[in-house]
C-alpha cells in the first residue's frame, strides 16, 4: 500500500491536471492480492457548477433588463436589492441612490402606508396585485402604476419580486385606439345604404346614423333611449317585437314592417337584426331598407321581375351573380357597358376573364374565401371597353337557392376616388406656393424621424432659415416677386439637400430643414455652402429684372438631454434670431447663440 501511494504521488507530479481514475478489476481472493484503483481528484464537476452559476446570473440579468415597465426585488424590511433600468428612469435615481432604499420611500407620503401594507400582504400570503403611485423624476409628479408581486425564498430567507406598469402610457394608447376605432365605425355606419340602428334588450335605441334621423324626423336627443318600436306602425309592433326576440335568441332575424316617415308618409321597410355581444351584454344591430316599391310590385311575377331588374340596374357599379364555377348567372347593364359585351357573350365568358391577368390569382382566392366564409372583398384591376384598365373595389357575398350556391358581387370603380384622395392628402400636407411640406406636415414627419434617431442613438440636426429683408422685396417688387423668390429658394434647397432631408415652410419666409444622421460640423458645412449659393444666385423677375436675396440660418443638433423635437426647434430658432441680430446673411450655431 505504501508503494502504491508513492506511485500515485509520482503520477500526480507528472500530470499537470488531475484526471478521473479508471475503474479497476475487483479483488481476487484466491490469488491473495488486492488491486486498488488510483483515486484522482476530479475538479470537472466544480467547474461545471461555476459555469452554471455564471450562466444563471447572466440569464437572470437578461430577463430583468428586458422586463417591461419596472422590475424590483425587496427584502423583508422593504429595502430594494435588485431593479431594472425602468426603475431608474421613472424615479430619476441612480443605482447608488436606489441601493437599500425602501420601496415605500419611492411613493408619495400619503401612499407609503398602503405600499407597506401591500408588501406585508405579499410576504404573508405569497402574492398580491393592485395599483400604486410612484414619484417620478420630474419634481413632485407621480405616475399611476399597476403592480403584481410574488414571494420567493432563498435558503429560507423570504424576498418579494414585483413588476409595475405605468398606466399613463397604457391609457393613452387605449384612448388613441378607441378614437381610431370609433372613427372607423362611424364612417362605416354613415356610409350604409340604409338607416342603421342599434338597440339594447329593452328595444331602446343606443346608436344610429343620420339616415335614421332623416327617416324619423327626430333629432339625436329625441332618439337617444327611445324605444325603436315607437318608430314602427302600431299594427306591426307585435310582429317587430317578436322578430327582435328571435334575433336575441338565435342571432339573426329580418322583418317587413310599416314605418311612418317624416317626409314620405307610411313606408314598408325591410329591417334586419343581428345579435352581437359587448362585455357579455347582447345588443342588436341592423339596417332598414325602404321596400315599399317592391311590396307594391308583388302583385304579379312580371312586375316583380321588372322591379328586380330595376333594382339590379340601380346599383352604382357593376352588379353580378356567379355560380361556383365563376360563370355569370345575372348582371346589370353597367357590366355590359363596362366590358362592351352583350348578354349572350357574358353568359359564355367566365368572370375571371374580365380581370387583369396579373390579378386573377387574387380574384380566384377572393371567390374561394367568399364561398367558404360567406364574404370576401378585394381590389382588382378590370379590363374595360373604352377606358383601359381600371381599379375596382369588389365585394362578394355567398347566398343559396335550393341546393345551389352563388355569389352576389358589386364592383365600384375607385380609380378617380383614389386619385382624389391622393390629391386631397397632397393638398392637406403641402404648401401650395412652394410645394414643400407645410408646417403641420413638417412637424409630423420631423417628430417621427427625431424619435427614430433618438431610439437608435443616431445624430440629427435642424436648420431654421429665414429670407433677410423679405418685406423689402415685396414692397419694392411686389408680392409676385416675393412668391418667385420663395420658389427660387426652395429650388436651391432641393439641389443642396439629400433625398431624406425634410424641408418644410413654417410660415411666411421662414423654413425649417431636418437633417437625419448629421452631426453639427456637417450641418454647418452644408448650411454655409447653401447660404453662399443663395447669396450668389439672382432671382429672375419679369421685364428682365432680378433681385438678390440672402438668408440667415440657425443650427441646432440633438443633445442627450433632448426628449422631444420642441427643444431642438427652440434652440435652432434662437440661433436664427442671433444670426439676424448680428448682421444677417450668416449661419449661427445654437451654442453661439447661447454664449451670446
Amino acid at each position: 500500500m505504501v508503494r502504491h501511494r508513492r506511485r500515485e504521488r509520482k503520477l500526480r507530479g507528472k500530470d499537470r491536471f488531475p484526471r478521473v481514475a479508471q475503474a479497476k478489476a475487483p479483488p481476487d481472493p484466491q490469488a491473495g492480492t488486492w488491486h486498488s484503483s488510483h483515486v484522482m481528484e476530479n475538479i470537472t464537476a466544480g467547474r461545471q457548477r461555476e459555469y452554471v452559476s455564471e450562466f444563471e446570473i447572466a440569464f437572470s440579468n437578461a430577463i430583468i433588463g428586458s422586463a417591461p415597465g419596472i422590475f424590483f426585488v425587496v427584502k423583508r424590511d422593504g429595502g430594494l436589492i435588485r431593479w431594472n433600468a425602468g426603475m431608474n428612469a421613472l424615479t430619476g435615481r441612480s443605482d447608488e441612490d436606489l441601493r437599500n432604499t425602501a420601496l415605500t420611500a419611492l411613493a408619495p407620503a400619503d401612499d407609503q402606508a398602503q405600499v407597506a401594507a401591500n408588501l406585508g400582504k405579499t410576504f404573508e400570503t405569497g402574492a398580491s396585485q393592485g395599483e400604486i403611485r410612484l414619484r417620478c423624476s420630474r419634481g413632485q409628479d407621480t405616475r399611476d402604476c399597476v403592480f403584481s408581486a410574488q414571494r420567493f425564498e432563498i435558503a429560507g430567507v423570504p424576498y418579494v419580486v414585483g413588476f409595475c406598469i405605468d398606466k399613463t402610457q397604457v391609457r393613452r394608447r387605449l384612448e388613441n385606439d378607441l378614437i381610431r376605432e370609433k372613427a372607423i365605425s362611424d364612417t362605416i355606419i354613415e356610409s350604409a345604404p340604409g338607416a342603421f340602428y342599434m338597440i339594447d334588450q329593452d328595444h331602446n335605441l343606443v346608436r344610429w346614423n343620420k339616415l335614421m334621423n332623416k327617416t324619423t324626423g327626430l333629432s339625436d336627443e329625441q332618439l337617444r333611449g327611445r324605444p325603436i318600436l315607437s318608430a314602427i306602425h302600431e299594427q306591426d309592433r307585435t310582429l317587430a317585437a317578436a322578430k327582435f326576440l328571435i334575433a336575441f335568441a338565435t342571432g339573426y332575424s329580418h322583418m317587413e314592417v310599416r314605418v311612418p316617415t317624416a317626409d314620405q308618409g307610411l313606408r314598408y321597410m325591410l329591417k334586419t337584426a343581428r345579435r352581437f355581444m359587448v362585455d357579455g351584454v347582447p345588443y342588436l344591430a341592423g339596417y332598414s331598407f325602404d321596400v315599399t316599391d317592391r311590396k307594391q310590385s308583388e302583385e304579379a311575377l312580371v312586375k316583380e321581375k321588372i322591379f328586380s331588374d330595376a333594382l339590379v340596374d340601380s346599383v352604382p357599379g357593376a352588379f353580378y351573380v356567379v355560380d361556383a364555377e365563376g360563370n355569370y348567372y345575372r348582371w346589370n347593364s353597367y357590366l355590359n357597358r363596362l366590358t362592351g359585351l352583350s348578354d349572350g357573350e357574358l353568359m359564355q365568358r367566365p368572370y375571371l376573364l374580365s380581370i387583369l391577368e396579373a390579378d386573377r390569382p387574387i380574384a380566384a382566392q377572393a371567390m374561394k374565401d367568399a364561398f367558404e366564409n360567406g364574404y370576401a372583398q378585394a381590389e382588382l384591376r378590370v379590363h374595360t371597353r373604352d377606358r383601359g384598365v381600371r381599379l375596382f373595389a369588389i365585394t362578394a357575398r355567398r347566398f343559396k337557392v335550393a341546393e345551389a350556391t352563388y355569389l352576389v358581387g358589386v364592383g365600384m370603380d375607385t380609380t378617380e376616388w383614389l386619385d382624389k384622395i391622393r390629391n386631397l392628402e397632397h393638398d392637406a400636407w403641402t404648401d401650395p406656393l412652394t410645394q414643400v411640406a407645410n408646417r403641420g406636415h413638417f412637424l409630423e414627419m420631423a417628430k417621427q424621424e427625431f424619435a427614430r434617431c433618438r431610439r437608435y442613438g443616431h445624430a440629427i440636426s435642424l436648420w431654421m432659415l429665414d429670407i433677410d429683408h423679405f418685406k423689402n422685396v415685396n414692397d419694392t417688387y411686389g408680392h409676385q416677386a416675393g412668391d418667385i423668390a420663395l420658389q427660387a429658394l426652395v429650388a436651391i434647397s432641393r439641389k443642396a439637400l439629400r433625398d431624406w432631408d425634410i424641408l418644410g415652410r413654417m410660415g411666411g419666409e421662414e423654413f425649417a430643414v431636418l437633417l437625419p444622421e448629421t452631426e453639427t460640423t456637417q450641418a454647418l458645412l452644408v448650411a454655409e455652402r447653401f447660404r453662399q449659393t443663395v447669396a450668389a444666385a439672382g432671382v429672375p423677375l419679369e421685364n428682365d429684372k432680378s433681385v438678390h436675396i440672402t438668408v440667415s440660418i440657425g443650427i441646432a443638433a440633438a443633445q442627450d438631454a433632448d426628449t422631444d423635437l420642441e427643444a431642438l426647434l427652440d434652440r435652432a430658432d434662437r440661433a436664427l434670431y442671433q444670426a439676424k441680430r448680428t448682421g444677417r446673411d450668416k449661419v449661427c450655431l445654437a451654442e453661439q447663440a447661447a454664449a451670446g
